[in-house]
């Protein structure tokens, strides 16, 4: 997947250069629905942190509507505040992970 011109240009702002070539790779390594959509979430997400990229990225393998529910509709879901998205990362990866293991 090519990454679309504005998330290359994020990238190049919120990351340092010899972290940049890693972050356009695993954005660029997520197949998907909505990739340029779910790409710009996952760095909204990350908070130009490569750590955070490898794990939305994973998580958006897992289920992409994590992602763009996190970064688009998180904030005002009243049920949810205070809640921490990176416990949601860990907890979908773990049961991704659980999943392939009966499988």
């Amino acid at each position: 997947m090519d990454l679309e011109q504005r998330s290359i240009e994020r990238v190049t702002k919120e990351f340092s250069v010899a972290e940049q070539a890693s972050v356009i790779e695993l954005l660029s390594g997520y197949s998907g629905p909505e990739s340029g959509r779910v790409t710009w979430d996952i760095l909204e997400l990350s908070k130009g942190s490569l750590e955070n990229i490898q794990r939305f990225t994973k998580a958006a393998q897992i289920d992409y509507r994590d992602i763009l529910y996190w970064a688009e509709y998180y904030e005002n879901d009243s049920m949810l505040r205070g809640r921490d998205p990176k416990q949601f990362v860990l907890e979908i990866l773990a049961s991704g992970a659980r999943k392939n293991l009966t499988n």
